[in-house]
């Protein structure tokens, strides 16, 4: 699917854009007021479950089923390199006069050169969506010398668009460098189809997700039932990547 395309279908069928599809949709086609009551009444349901944090904990439930590593795996897994996913690229930020990585960019990578300083493992950083002449991968690499402190050896991957071409370039460097075994980080509710996508070219990939977002903790609160934009926001990253999964399941 086309980068436009998918931005299509993003705006109809993705929270903020679906509330505006529907309204339209009440105003310009139903014109029997009986219905066009019981219409508004569902999108108001509608809405109101989209916007809540108790939706996000379920949505998120679903997809981030992969635990975290623990000390013991750390120490003993035997690995040859850490693989981190680009998570986003800024065009322009004004303090830096030019592109800076993404929100989730700097999660991963913050979580991966930690990994690293545990691990003194070789890193290859992925992600060839360009920004002013220089890639995800590229300034991945800037921080994690020059704000992280890392020394050892980092690849670059720059042709990747997507979490399939991730897999497939990284594999490919991986091979060529001799890496059998990899940890590949990346956000926990991206886990599932990324693990996926690198399976299909190397079985010996060990997840190590970070950023959860569901409430492990059990329990909610009144503000948990009250809608918000920050939930409304995590129920759009939870149900885009929820249908990203079966999307790929089914074409890749």
């Amino acid at each position: 699917m086309s980068q436009y395309l998918t931005r299509i279908v993003e705006l109809l069928f993705f929270p903020p854009g679906i509330f505006i599809f529907l309204l339209l949709i009440s105003l310009l086609w139903i014109k029997n007021i009986k219905l066009l009551k019981h219409f508004l009444s569902l999108q108001v349901l509608f809405i109101y479950c989209l916007t809540i944090p108790v939706t996000g904990h379920y949505l998120f439930k679903q997809l981030e089923n992969i635990p975290p590593l623990s000390e013991a795996q750390i120490k003993n897994n035997k690995v040859d390199a850490i693989v981190i996913l680009a998570g986003g690229i800024k065009t322009l930020q004004q303090e830096y006069q030019g592109p800076d990585i993404g929100y989730f960019t700097q999660l991963r990578l913050r979580y991966g050169a930690w990994l690293q300083k545990r691990t003194d493992l070789p890193v290859i950083v992925t992600g060839g969506i360009a920004r002013a002449g220089i890639t995800e991968a590229e300034l991945m690499a800037q921080v994690l010398r020059n704000e992280y402190g890392l020394q050892g050896t980092i690849l670059v991957e720059k042709q990747s668009k997507n979490t399939f071409g991730n897999a497939l370039y990284s594999s490919k460097i991986a091979k060529e460098e001799g890496f059998q075994s990899l940890y590949l980080v990346t956000s926990a509710f991206h886990m599932p189809r990324a693990l996926a996508s690198f399976k299909q070219h190397n079985k010996a990939v060990i997840a190590a997700p970070m950023g959860f977002y569901h409430n492990t903790m059990g329990g909610f609160s009144l503000g948990d039932f009250l809608p918000n934009s920050n939930a409304m926001r995590e129920n759009y990253l939870a149900l885009h990547e929820l249908i990203g999964r079966y999307w790929y399941q089914l074409y890749y």
